[in-house]
């Protein structure tokens, strides 16, 4: 029966190649580039992974290579080792290859030569400091010797941290090699190393475990940024470019993202609550595409953010003072959007910024209004936000008097105004402001508003999240990791 089917496929198959013009021969390559790859036995794909104790993790990466391979036509499983075995295993073909590496140095690559690269990386980590005291403080590698006669800790078998330890502490230091990073966090817990080093992703992971959830231990400070790739034993070398294609299709398509959530929800449970207060109302028009407006973009980058850390965000909306006073006193979480001052220090932990824009006056068309310099202003009235900052200069010339102005709740009140008459201009975001008026107005009164070229200012704002909630200070942490790695990604898209 199985001789037949083979001589029908290929019948088949010479058949339909009679009527393939030979013109279209590049595109029936290109076709099959992008079909399942056949291969002669069902034996899954079986990688190496690297036993560091993270279950969340293992389990990502698990959801992601199946769908990967299963795109290729293949099967996936996995085998659990430590770092270094993983490489022998690997380089020996007992095993296909290994879920993700760092680059391995031209030294390393010659004691494994039977391994390929997967040109595309699965994961970009974040090499991050663990500690119990939250004063040590770490920016970049040259910070380790600053911590003198500490124990560094990292996991068994990384080179990269080896290589990088090696070169980078100071006499006094000495460092030790933990079996994963489970092991690594009860030493630290224990005081018998002073620092950890490790990938935030799965440390962090490891910390909402029931072991660690409790113990107070501080994320430092990044080292920097690691890429991690796939390698394949040569045997396979013929999988790396149409894995590096589906690889980097997946995270184009926000797939591996959406495992990691998945995987967080089987190891963790329901996703913790976290609810952020703002000044900025989503759009009220169902004919707008909602997803592309200005407030649905900020909000949105921070849900993503914060969900791959497990938490589910709620907004709620009210005034921007209202917004910022719940925040500063601890009845919800954090606030957005807002400018870095020095007093708000105070009161909140900032993240890394999430936007930068534009601060513009907002004017009719029919009205002549200009400035260069802050003292033009003075012949007009400005409509101003309760509890707003917008630029230090202008700020003092309105608190003092200097220049004239009207408070408003809010700045649809102010738009409002300006159609009464009742002020001149009002410093809004300059994508928020064209949001505002075509979500209040009709079209032909949206018209009759304008901007004037030159802003007032170009500012970073940030999320807050509010000092008065004890866990803030381990949620900006990784919340500003995440949203690190969210935003290259989408800059590196452009």
């Amino acid at each position: 029966m199985a001789i037949k089917k083979t001589v029908f496929i290929l019948w088949i198959s010479i058949v339909c190649s009679l009527f393939i013009p030979v013109g279209d021969s590049a595109a029936l390559e290109n076709d099959l580039a992008h079909r399942p790859l056949e291969h002669i036995d069902r034996e899954p794909i079986v990688f190496a992974m690297h036993n560091l104790g993270c279950d969340m993790c293992n389990r990502a990466m698990e959801l992601f290579y199946k769908d990967a391979f299963s795109r290729l036509g293949y099967t996936f499983a996995y085998n659990l080792y430590p770092l270094k075995r993983s490489l022998a295993e690997s380089n020996a073909g007992r095993i296909a290859g290994e879920c993700a590496r760092a680059q391995m140095p031209q030294a390393l690559q010659k004691k494994y030569p039977n391994l390929i690269q997967v040109k595309e990386p699965i994961w970009e980590s974040h090499i991050c400091v663990y500690s119990m005291s939250p004063d040590i403080q770490v920016d970049g590698w040259q910070d380790l010797k600053k911590n003198e006669n500490s124990v560094i800790g990292f996991s068994k078998g990384s080179v990269y941290l080896d290589r990088m330890v090696r070169q980078y502490r100071s006499n006094s230091q000495t460092f030790y090699g933990a079996l994963n990073y489970t092991q690594g966090l009860r030493m630290l817990v224990s005081n018998r190393i002073g620092i950890f080093l490790g990938v935030s992703g799965a440390i962090d992971s490891i910390l909402k475990e029931e072991e660690f959830r409790h113990k107070i231990i501080y994320n430092t400070g990044s080292l920097g940024t690691l890429l991690l790739y796939p390698y394949l034993n040569k045997k396979y070398a013929h999988l790396a470019k149409p894995l590096a294609s589906i690889l980097k299709q997946m995270k184009q398509e926000h797939i591996i993202d959406q495992y990691v959530l998945m995987a967080q929800k089987e190891v963790f449970g329901p996703a913790q609550k976290i609810t952020i207060s703002t000044g900025f109302q989503p759009s009220q028009k169902s004919s707008r595409n909602i997803a592309a407006s200005f407030s649905s973009k900020v909000s949105g980058i921070v849900t993503r953010a914060f969900a791959l850390e497990n938490y589910q965000v709620s907004f709620i909306f009210r005034s921007r003072l209202t917004a910022f006073n719940m925040a500063k006193d601890g009845l919800v979480d954090g606030t957005i959007l807002w400018r870095k001052t020095k007093n708000r220090n105070d009161y909140f932990y900032f993240s890394i910024p999430l936007i930068t824009a534009d601060i513009v006056f907002f004017h009719l068309k029919s009205k002549k209004f200009d400035w260069q310099q802050l003292d033009d202003l003075g012949r007009y009235k400005a409509g101003i936000v309760e509890g707003m900052l917008y630029e230090d200069l202008f700020d003092a010339a309105v608190f003092s008097g200097r220049l004239s102005s009207q408070t408003a709740e809010n700045e649809d009140t102010n738009f409002k105004k300006l159609i009464s008459g009742e002020i001149d201009y009002t410093p809004v975001i300059l994508e928020s402001g064209y949001e505002a008026v075509k979500d209040l107005f009709p079209q032909k009164t949206v018209a009759l508003f304008t901007h004037h070229p030159k802003p007032l200012i170009r500012q970073n704002f940030y999320l807050l999240l509010s000092k008065q909630i004890k866990e803030n200070r381990k949620r900006i942490g990784a919340f500003n990791q995440r949203l690190y790695h969210l935003l290259k990604n989408e800059f590196d898209r452009r």
